[in-house]
Order: C-alpha cells, then sequence, then structure tokens
C-alpha cells in the first residue's frame, strides 16, 4: 500500500488495514503473535494524527498492567499526547462510569468496593446467622466460594436476586449436590445485596453490573459518556462477559465507533463467565461491521503452526484462519511417552527428561533459564517437576499457582515433621496444635504461651507437663497430653526407622513408610473432607498431600542413589529426615524471594496453561498430554453424560494456546501410567495428540537419554570442552 500514511509504513498489509478502519464497527481477528498490541497502538497513533484528541479515544483491556503497557508504548510513538488517553480495564472503567452518579445506583459517592475476602465474610455471616435459607445451611457445612461463585456467575448474565431465584426454582439447576450450591446461593444472594448497600459498597461484579443499569436507564448519563469518548477499543474481546458486552455497547453509542480485537481460538475463560458468541457473532450484533483477520504470526516456527492449525481446525463454532510465518520451519515438535521402569514412577522420569533437556539446550544455544517454560493443565502437576529441577540445580519459579510447598495442606503435614524432628520449632507446634481440632483453643494455647513464658521452658516442655496446676480444666489438660503423646510417639519411632536405616536393615522407603503412617494417625485426610463438601476439591487436596508424603520417598531413593563406592572419599549419609527437611527449607526459602524483572529472565518458569496465555518463550515444555488431564476430566464427564453441546471445544482451545507460547521448539509429553495414592493408574494419551500430523513430530520413548542427534551429542561435547578450557585459561 504505497499511499498508506508514513507512520503506518512498519506495518504489514492487514495491520495498516485494521489502523485505517477508524470508522463504524470493526472486528479484528489476531491470531497468535500477529502482533494485535502493535496494531491498537498504531491505530491510536492513526486517529490522532487524524486530527483527533487523545480525550476522544477510550481503550480497555483486562489487565492494569496491560493497560500500563500500552500507554508506555503509544507514549513512545506520540510522546506526551499519550496523557490524554482513556487506557482502562473493564472494571476501573465502570467504577469511572459510576462516580458522581452513583446515588442513582442506591450508592453513596464514596462507596467502597469490597474484595474477595469482604465478599467471602459476609456471606459466612449472612449463611451462619440466617439458617432459615436452607434448613441445612450452616457456616461449617457450606463452602462460601462456591456460592460467591454462583452469584458472581448469575451478576455476569446480568441476573438480579428475583431472575436467580427463577431460574433455580425452574428446575434448571436442580439434579445433583451442586443443587444446594444454587438453592443456597439464590436465597443468600438478595440478602448479599442488601448488606452491600447497607455498607455503602460494591463489589467487583458491581462494577459493571451497576454502570449497565446506570447507562440503560439514565439517557443523560449515556450522552455524557458519549460526548466524552468518540473512539471505542476493546482488546481481548473473547474474553468479555455478558456485562461487558453491554456496557461496550451502551458507550459505543448510536457512533458505534468500535473496534475489537481478539481471537476466538484463544477464548479459555468459559468456567469464569467468559461468553464466546460475543467475538463469533459480532457481525451479528453490529451489521455491515469490518472484519481484518491478522494471520501473519511473527512468535513462532512455521513446523508449531502446523500443529497449531492442524488441532484448532478441529473446532466447529471459529472464524476461519491459518497462522503463517516467515520463521522458517524450525525444528520437529518433540513427543515423549514414559512408562514405569529403572525404580521410577512414568511422571518422575518424564520430570527428570524436562529438568534434562533444559540444561542441555540451555548450555548448547546459550540462552538465559528465562526463554525456558513447563506448561501443565492442573498445579498438583507441579510437586514432581520441582523435585526434578531442583535436583538438577535448574532454578525456577512458580507463577499462576501457589508452589506446591506453599499449598496448606503439604504446609501442614511439614509443620508435623518439622515439629518431629525439632520440638523447639514453635511456629511449627503452634501451627498444628489444634489442626484437626483436637480440644486445644486459643485460650488454651494463650495459658500454654503464658506458662511457658513465666518459667522461662520451651512451649514443648510446657505441653509435656501441662495440667490443672497450669490453671487448665481436665478436658484441656487431656486435649494437651493427647497431643504431646503422638508427638513423642512418632519421635521415639523415628529414632528407630532412623537407626535401621543406618544400619543398612530398614525397609525400602522406611522414612516415606513412617510419615504415611504418621500423617494417617493425625487424620489429616479426614480433615481435609470434612473441610471440603466439594468431593472433586477435597480429592485434588488429599492427591497434593499423598504426593507429598511420596516426595519423601523420591529423595530417599536419590540418596541411595549417590551413596559412593566403597573406594571413594566423600561425606555421603543415608537419607533422614532432618536431611528432606532441609532441602525443603532451602527450596521454600528460595520460592518466597519476589522475582523482579531481571530474577524471572534467570529461572525457568513453571506455570499453568490458563496462566501461559499471552506469553512467550524460546522452548516450551508441555506435560501431562493425557486423556482426563487434557483434556480436564470434568470435560470427559460432560461428554459421557451429554451436559455440553461441545465441552471438548474449550480445552482443545487451551491446548492450541499451549501449543503457540513456543518460539522456536515444543516439547510434548505423556505417560502410561501415573502413581495415585500408592496404585499405578493406566493413563490413555491426550485425544488431541492424533490431530498432530505425525510428519511434524519426533517420537522419543522412555529408554531414549536425549533428543539430541548423535551430530548435536558431538558438537555439544566439543562446545563443552572448549568452555572449559577458556574458563582454565581465564
Amino acid at each position: 500500500m504505497t499511499d498508506s500514511p508514513f507512520h503506518l509504513r512498519d506495518l504489514n498489509p492487514q495491520q495498516r488495514a485494521a489502523a485505517l478502519a477508524t470508522s463504524g464497527p470493526v472486528l479484528i481477528l489476531a491470531g497468535a503473535g500477529s502482533g494485535k498490541t502493535r496494531t491498537l497502538i498504531y491505530r491510536i497513533v492513526h486517529l490522532l494524527h487524524q486530527g483527533v484528541e487523545p480525550k476522544r479515544i477510550l481503550a480497555v483491556t483486562f489487565t492494569n498492567r496491560a493497560a500500563a503497557e500500552m500507554r508506555e508504548r503509544v507514549g513512545k510513538v506520540i510522546g506526551k499526547g499519550a496523557r490524554g488517553l482513556t487506557l482502562s480495564t473493564f472494571h476501573s472503567l465502570g467504577a469511572r462510569v459510576l462516580r458522581g452518579n452513583a446515588d442513582r445506583v442506591g450508592l453513596p459517592d464514596a462507596f467502597s468496593i469490597y474484595a474477595t475476602g469482604d465478599q467471602l465474610g459476609l456471606i459466612k455471616r449472612i449463611i451462619s446467622e440466617e439458617v432459615h435459607v436452607v434448613a441445612t445451611a450452616g457456616d461449617d457445612q457450606y463452602d462460601a466460594k462456591r456460592v460467591l461463585h454462583q452469584i458472581s456467575g448469575w451478576k455476569n448474565r446480568m441476573m438480579d436476586p428475583e431472575a436467580a431465584a427463577a431460574e433455580v426454582s425452574g428446575g434448571r439447576e436442580r439434579g445433583n449436590r451442586s443443587d444446594d450450591y444454587a438453592v443456597l446461593a439464590a436465597g443468600v444472594y438478595p440478602r448479599y445485596e442488601q448488606a452491600l448497600r447497607a455498607a455503602g459498597a460494591c463489589d467487583f461484579d458491581d462494577l459493571l453490573l451497576l454502570p449497565v443499569r446506570l447507562l440503560r436507564d439514565h439517557i443523560e448519563v449515556r450522552e455524557k459518556f458519549w460526548n466524552r469518548w468518540e473512539y471505542l477499543m476493546v482488546d481481548e474481546y473473547q474474553d468479555t462477559n455478558g456485562a461487558q458486552f453491554e456496557l461496550a455497547r451502551l458507550l459505543a453509542g448510536p457512533r458505534k465507533n468500535l473496534c475489537v480485537v481478539g481471537d476466538d481460538d484463544q477464548s479459555i475463560y468459559g468456567w469464569r463467565g467468559a461468553d464466546l458468541s460475543n467475538i463469533l457473532e459480532f457481525e451479528s450484533h453490529y451489521p455491515g461491521a469490518k472484519v481484518i483477520v491478522l494471520e501473519d504470526n511473527y512468535r513462532s516456527t512455521q513446523r508449531i503452526l502446523d500443529a497449531a492449525n492442524a488441532v484448532i481446525a478441529n473446532n466447529s463454532a471459529r472464524k476461519p484462519k491459518r497462522m503463517r510465518t516467515d520463521n522458517g520451519p524450525g525444528p520437529k515438535l518433540d513427543y515423549w511417552e514414559f512408562s514405569e521402569g529403572e525404580g521410577k514412577t512414568a511422571e518422575e522420569l518424564e520430570a527428570e527428561m524436562v529438568a534434562r533437556e533444559i540444561s542441555i539446550r540451555r548450555f548448547r544455544e546459550h540462552l538465559p533459564w528465562g526463554e525456558f517454560a513447563v506448561l501443565y493443565r492442573t498445579n498438583y502437576q507441579s510437586r514432581v517437576l520441582e523435585e526434578a529441577l531442583r535436583t538438577s540445580n535448574v532454578p525456577y519459579r512458580v507463577i499462576g499457582g501457589t508452589s506446591y510447598f506453599d499449598r496448606k495442606e503439604v504446609a501442614d503435614a511439614a509443620a508435623y515433621l518439622r515439629l518431629v524432628a525439632n520440638t523447639r520449632d514453635e511456629v511449627s507446634l503452634r501451627r498444628v496444635i489444634n489442626y484437626p481440632t483436637r480440644g486445644i483453643g486459643r485460650v488454651t494455647l494463650l495459658r500454654l504461651v503464658e506458662v511457658a513464658r513465666e518459667s522461662g521452658r520451651p512451649l514443648w516442655e510446657v505441653i509435656g507437663t501441662a495440667g490443672v496446676a497450669e490453671g487448665l480444666t481436665i478436658p484441656q489438660a487431656e486435649a494437651v497430653r493427647r497431643f504431646g503423646e503422638i508427638i513423642g510417639g512418632a519421635r521415639a519411632e523415628l529414632h528407630e526407622v532412623e537407626s535401621q536405616i543406618a544400619a543398612g536393615t530398614a525397609a525400602d522407603r522406611a522414612l516415606e513408610r513412617w510419615a504415611g503412617d504418621l500423617i494417617g494417625r493425625i487424620k489429616l485426610e479426614e480433615a481435609l473432607r470434612q473441610e471440603n463438601k466439594n468431593e472433586k476439591a477435597a480429592e485434588i487436596r488429599i492427591d497434593n498431600l499423598r504426593s507429598f508424603i511420596a516426595a519423601i520417598g523420591a529423595y530417599e531413593r536419590r540418596r541411595w542413589a549417590e551413596q559412593p563406592l566403597p573406594d571413594q572419599e566423600d561425606d555421603w549419609s543415608p537419607p533422614t529426615l532432618v536431611g528432606f527437611l532441609e532441602q525443603l527449607s532451602l527450596v521454600s526459602e528460595e520460592d518466597e524471594k519476589k522475582d523482579d524483572e531481571d530474577e524471572a529472565g534467570q529461572k525457568v518458569t513453571l506455570l499453568t496453561l490458563h496462566s501461559a496465555k499471552g506469553l512467550e518463550f524460546a522452548h516450551v515444555f508441555l506435560v501431562g498430554l493425557e486423556e482426563e488431564i487434557i483434556p480436564h476430566s470434568r470435560t470427559v464427564n460432560a461428554i459421557a453424560e451429554g451436559t455440553a453441546a461441545d465441552p471438548i471445544a474449550e480445552e482443545r482451545r487451551l491446548f492450541y494456546v499451549g501449543i503457540t507460547r513456543a518460539r522456536h521448539r515444543l516439547t510434548l509429553s505423556g505417560c502410561r501410567s501415573r502413581r495415585r495414592g500408592g496404585e499405578v493408574v493406566p493413563r490413555l494419551p491426550s485425544r488431541f495428540l492424533k490431530e498432530i500430523p505425525h510428519e511434524l513430530l519426533d517420537v522419543h520413548t522412555s529408554g531414549a537419554q536425549s533428543s539430541l542427534s548423535e551430530e548435536d551429542r558431538g558438537e555439544l561435547r566439543g562446545s563443552f570442552f572448549a568452555k572449559m578450557r577458556d574458563m582454565l585459561a581465564g
């Protein structure tokens, strides 16, 4: 386009067309890695070059970070003019619309915004104080988070309490355990709204819902904002829900200068209210809309894109597009499949492959650790990966979820082990003394602490002698005594087990067995089931707990494997509980360090597929490609039950997102079996693997040592010795 404005000269033809389409409704379908942010920025730049005042432009995205990045990048092009732009998240925009108009929707001008913790506290109070909502309702029986999630879902669909009650009474929410939560939430919803208003507060969902009501009901408010913003742009449009769709429509007004950017193939948030039809039916909502498709990918190699294109083509409800690139074909995708062997589980072998390949490729390609990422479907998969990376001295960070060793059920079990190993560890003692509940409440604990302080003795010593003389009641003293016996007995058993280990007479995985017996005696699994009435949530936490115990066995195997030959000098010692806890403490201490951008570049990134959206890495490892992991078991069950029209589609989009995070090389892996609670459970390969053309894959099995060719290995050996010579010369 030789007649294109000079400031658009660096855009490709499709990007220029999008930047020049400034009037009326516009849909920019931006495939993965196609430069959508760049396109949006230059569309804003072009509007400014056309004489549009900065204050007349509104761009909305989903995160404050994205909005700040957009402002910074526009500022680099146009300078101080970027300050007049309105670049906002949806929720910030909603708050802005409400300010000065809050009284029209029942809020004071200085209204408060309740965060999740405030919301949960309010819902718990309503449930506990108004048990007549449901005959069996009570704070100890119901998960407030599930109630809040249900209410949030109704608000995202712009349903008030009356509409929610009508839906539930109409039978749409009946037929299984989740019905109880729908019924409870329908009863809590109106009281929750009343309590919010009485407090002069709104929640995050209200920051979308109330502005919609305000704009719908008050023409003068609508006209005020139409006069303010003439051009409206919405990023990540595939992730919008019903309230966000309506807010954008109302603000666009009669001019309909609405430009939306998104990729229907990357819509992965249906579970939290995103409505894919918003982008798929944009032309129906806005007849005559211009549609521009960005298919030139600047991120990945062609083989990676060919795999992504082949997979996503199996979704029927999508806008047709096929990503292409000038980056060259690139290497084939590696696929590893693991079975149990070598005394290790399949998932341990999978994790060791990841750690080994990262180390080799980093050395060979001179890349920083930050260019490597490991993606998985659910957070519980991170434990064995963290173990393998830690053993290989590979620095890593966990994002998009709590680090495995920081999860409450794991931290509780670790606290018990620390207390057994060292009874002076008062932090661990305080954490577990009444968990699970054993009748040692806050008053009892405070009295024990007071006696310890007055007598100058350790808290554990006081527990060993506590009685009525210390001011405790008989039941309190008995509860304290039983707790002391549990820990004291565990210490004696540990001493015996470690003596057998040192003498070479202990059974295999003796420490793991001892720890498992202790956790069973304490009844931590029963406590998790009582805390999680949602059976699936309870099983996930129990699996985390069991995986933690299994990690002790992995530590023992690793320690024995490191034992030197008789003629070798070494400071090796047999596995001990203290050794395991020391290893664990060093990892936890490292995890607590906050990563700044420089540190992030020096660590491998572990994250879920959902958290990976918007990121990219030179090397991506996508693990756990098995049925009931990706696609998730909930989806597989939905297929069997016929409860959704196309339940597999979003899981396939999630897999597509994972594939397209890789710039240079993509490694896929799966296991033929996995350990679950001591049992070996067979696994089937993910159905999505069959959708990747076979010629794009290099297939490896458990016995292979590396995906490097013999030529690559020779080059690596030569590079290693050359580097060693350089180091010695230096």
